[in-house]
């Protein structure tokens, strides 16, 4: 894999947190803008942290400070880890119990709480957060099948997907106070919801479908947050099953990236100003690419194999199309990348 870089206009160092599942570790790694390469700097084994766990579901606060990683082996947990970029260190605050295995994670709008939700347990989770970036044990666990995503939205509203139920809930909510289900959209039976995003205006959702690896743009209700499909592409057209896995919008939100694990590939959408996607086609990923993550300049891709224990870095093009670049042995099973 080779590079022309062009020094004038080479973004800053990024740092890049991943997750060990096979480990039980979070591994800190530096990214090079130039070389691509991704060189660990700080490994922290999760105290307490036993058991065969495949998945480590992770998500940061926005100014990189504090990430949180819910664990999925014998006792299930929420810790709280604190980064210092300057002295690239990761520290552990603690860790909160679990009521069940969490397979996905993110903080509330207004950072005051992690939201969890999992599909064994058809649960979502509300934990509160204290004045330290500390997640406590949680003051909500309701129920919610096969609920495998929770995101915030913007106007108080918080979106789950159902993986075996084919649906999106729309709640009112999301923090101490509950959440209240508003509205419900079913997709195709036996797609699969998976991931879904907001667009940072909360006009438009885009939605991961596993099972039939179908790409959905949503439109969002203003005053009810409720959601309409406005246009579904498949990842794999004309194949009978797919393993989708991951979502994220570009960094200018101009480009929507995918992946799929049966096919071991990124998918990359160029996005119109109504939402509307464009396919510009796969690339090749390392094997089964269960997360990857962007670098928050944009510049930059990182895919996890979760087979392979590799790391794979891409650079994107300014038609948005990953280029990959550099390639590196991470660990074990590494499940969940965060660019801070």
């Amino acid at each position: 894999m080779t590079q022309d870089p062009d020094t004038a206009s080479t973004p800053a160092e990024s740092l890049v947190a991943i997750a060990l599942a096979g480990e039980g570790a979070l591994s800190l790694c530096t990214l090079d803008p130039v070389s691509g390469c991704l060189a660990e700097v700080d490994r922290l084994v999760l105290p307490g942290a036993t058991g065969r766990c495949r998945g480590v579901p992770m998500a940061a606060n926005v100014d990189g400070t504090r990430l949180y990683l819910a664990w999925r082996g014998e006792a299930f947990g929420l810790y709280s880890i604190a980064v210092d970029a300057s002295a690239r260190r990761l520290t552990c605050l603690g860790t909160a119990a679990l009521p069940a295995s969490m397979c996905y994670l993110t903080l509330s709008a207004d950072e005051r709480h992690v939201l969890l939700s999992s599909n064994i347990g058809s649960v979502i989770s509300v934990c509160p957060l204290d004045e330290a970036g500390r997640a406590g044990a949680p003051v909500l666990t309701q129920e919610a099948f096969k609920a495998h995503c929770i995101e915030p939205g913007p106007g108080g509203l918080t979106y789950a997907t159902s993986l075996r139920g084919d649906f999106v809930q729309t709640y009112r909510g999301g923090g101490n106070e509950g959440l209240v289900p508003l509205s419900r959209i079913y997709m195709p039976a036996g797609s699969g919801p998976r991931h879904i995003r907001l667009s940072a205006d909360g006009r438009r959702a885009y939605l991961l479908s596993e099972f039939q690896g179908l790409v959905t743009c949503l439109d969002v209700d203003a005053g009810t947050g409720a959601l309409s499909v406005r246009q579904t592409l498949e990842l794999l057209p004309g194949a009978d099953t797919a393993k989708a896995a991951e979502l994220r919008l570009g960094a200018d939100e101009a480009y929507l990236y995918a992946s799929e694990r049966n096919t071991s590939q990124l998918f990359t959408y160029r996005l119109d100003a109504s939402g509307g996607m464009q396919p510009l086609g796969p690339v090749k990923a390392p094997d089964c690419p269960t997360a990857f993550t962007l670098t928050a300049g944009g510049h930059h891709l990182v895919a996890l194999g979760e087979q392979s224990g590799e790391a794979w870095t891409y650079r994107i093009g300014p038609d948005g199309r990953p280029e990959p670049i550099n390639s590196a042995r991470i660990g074990a099973v590494p499940s969940w990348a965060v660019a801070l």
